[in-house]
């Protein structure tokens, strides 16, 4: 009996163990992005995600409801994407869904999720399940009834009811309708979940700059993050300090 005391007390550490490694990965899911995703770079080379500068600024200071003002190729839709996607395949039940601005983003970001899951290690893979329904630009995957869809602004089909976990609404100053299309996404929202509303810039009147001038103001429950161009490492040598 001692021996099986042995053994099943080992077994339950064991058990623990994995949960709170599943845990710290749900709380900081950094480290198993950086392990296990990888991303095409401008040059058409396939190569582990590593957050820039940015990327860790936004890690670092993301909160549950967040809007990004940004410049173009800094990479926060690609980061988001790989949080989001790390959300659903390490919390069970699990929605999310990214909206973007015009069906060629669309096809673009969803080839992102798609090499996500194809250079994913085969033990994760295994953990997740087959998914189903790729061809819709949506990753179900039955045995942890977890999704990942991606679609366009002006064009979007879900049920009414339905809940999203993680949204991501891109390029948001460039949506038909921003105002009405938001409103319609949020709702399907908790307020346990997470909303990500990015864009650069599209002159001024427009819903997201309204949004942006009213989050710096306090007048919204979300934050605010701001970028500029030269934060990125590739641009950062093009900038001459002043004397």
């Amino acid at each position: 009996m001692s021996g099986q005391r042995a053994t099943n007390a080992s077994r339950y550490a064991a058990l623990a163990e994995h949960v709170e490694g599943i845990i710290a990965r749900r709380q900081d899911p950094r480290p198993w992005i950086e392990a296990n995703l990888w991303v095409r770079t401008k040059t058409q080379e396939i190569k582990p995600l590593l957050f820039n500068a940015a990327q860790i600024d936004y890690y670092q200071h993301r909160t549950r409801r967040d809007v990004i003002l940004k410049p173009r190729q800094l990479g926060f839709t690609t980061e988001v994407c790989a949080l989001f996607f790390a959300d659903c395949l390490l919390r069970p039940h699990t929605c999310s869904v990214l909206v973007a601005h015009d069906l060629d983003s669309t096809e673009q970001i969803f080839r992102i999720i798609q090499l996500y899951w194809e250079r994913l290690p085969e033990e994760e893979k295994a953990r997740a399940g087959k998914p189903r329904y790729e061809n819709r630009r949506e990753f179900f995957w039955p045995r942890i009834n977890s999704q990942f869809y991606v679609g366009t602004a002006g064009s979007l089909a879900f049920g009414r009811g339905q809940t999203i976990n993680n949204l991501h609404c891109s390029e948001f100053a460039f949506w038909p309708k921003p105002e009405e299309s938001l409103i319609a996404l949020a709702q399907a929202v908790p307020a346990g979940g997470r909303i990500v509303i990015e864009s650069t810039a599209n002159g001024r009147g427009g819903r997201f700059h309204q949004l942006w001038q009213e989050t710096q103001q306090g007048r919204t429950q979300f934050a605010g993050h701001y970028y500029v161009w030269f934060e990125s490492a590739e641009y950062a040598e093009l900038v001459t300090p002043e004397e």
